[in-house]
């Protein structure tokens, strides 16, 4: 089915933007957030110990790791690009295809997936409970009978402090009319317009969380259809955010595309999809377009989340 943004859509979606701009508050450093900090860039919970959730999902690489595709803890090459982990705190839908709810369902996936971290629970909660300093920071928040759910869950509340900083473009909708360049504010019509890129790149973190068919599912991954098995979904897969996607390439589920220029060029010249039918409309945009949207795309750009504090806290409640 092909979908055109209409006047009516296009003003829904900038209300929507300016009513849900993202401020980064101060980092937690609550207890459970210190051990989840730990926990996170711990790798005791990989079977060989030489992985852990940060190596994937590192700071310096937007909260991915940069690769194509992701890598095990054995050096196998994982069937899909790492997306990040920074502002799903109220995500209805993780991974690709959507197939956990919580963060609380999807942190346990690469924990005990053989091919990423290679644990069980009940091995990750002996290791954990083996060492001193967790038995410490848990019986801190009275926790003396360290379960699975304790360590994933303070895992989460450590990912739901991952937010990102302000932007250019939330000052803009602010009233800082100075925020935007005269190219920025270029693409940003082509954005909300003819590029039509609002249709599913909405709200605060420029996502709608559901799932779309843009031609890249192939007949070894048809993304949403193998949750699902319902014949739209087939070729589909979750809108990713757009708030600070500068560091985190590649990009797609499948890390096909090295630049947003080539994601760009891509939409507009997409060729026909190899499963499923493509929502996608030929933009043919021509260079000039491109670069003015390339320009404005840079304003979804802010800070990444301050980690400065977490080793203190975490010194704090462990001790030596």
């Amino acid at each position: 089915m092909r979908r055109w943004v209409t006047g009516g859509v296009i003003g829904g979606l900038l209300l929507v933007c300016a009513s849900t701009l993202a401020m980064a508050a101060a980092p937690s450093t609550s207890t459970q957030v210190a051990i989840g900090w730990k926990l996170f860039f711990d790798p005791l919970l990989s079977r060989p110990k030489n992985i852990s959730c940060a190596t994937c999902h590192d700071p310096a690489k937007g909260f991915g790791d940069g690769l194509r595709l992701g890598q095990g803890a054995y050096g196998h090459t994982l069937p899909r690009h790492t997306p990040s982990v920074v502002n799903l705190q109220n995500a209805p839908h993780l991974f690709w295809d959507g197939r956990m709810q919580s963060l609380e369902d999807q942190a346990i996936v690469p924990l005990t997936n053989p091919i990423e971290m290679d644990m069980t629970p009940a091995e990750i909660v002996s290791r954990v409970d083996s060492q001193p300093h967790y038995q410490r920071a848990f019986a801190a928040i009275d926790v003396n009978d360290i379960r699975i759910d304790h360590i994933v869950g303070a895992i989460v509340a450590f990912e739901r402090t991952l937010v990102t900083g302000p932007t250019p473009f939330d000052r803009w909708l602010q009233g800082d009319k100075k925020a935007l360049s005269a190219a920025q504010q270029r693409g940003r019509m082509i954005f909300f317009t003819r590029g039509q890129c609002a249709i599913c790149h909405i709200g605060n973190h420029f996502t709608d969380h559901a799932f779309h068919n843009i031609g890249t599912g192939t007949g070894h991954d048809l993304g949403r259809f193998a949750i699902t098995q319902q014949e739209e979904d087939r070729g589909s897969f979750k809108t990713p955010s757009l708030r600070n996607w500068k560091g985190r390439e590649p990009f797609m589920h499948d890390g096909r595309f090295a630049s947003m220029r080539d994601v760009l060029q891509y939409y507009s010249n997409p060729p026909e999809p190899e499963v499923g039918e493509s929502e996608l409309d030929p933009l043919e945009l021509d260079d000039d377009e491109i670069t003015d949207l390339l320009a404005f795309l840079e304003t979804l750009n802010g800070t990444w989340p301050d980690l400065s504090g977490y080793a203190t806290a975490w010194e704090k409640l462990a001790g030596p």
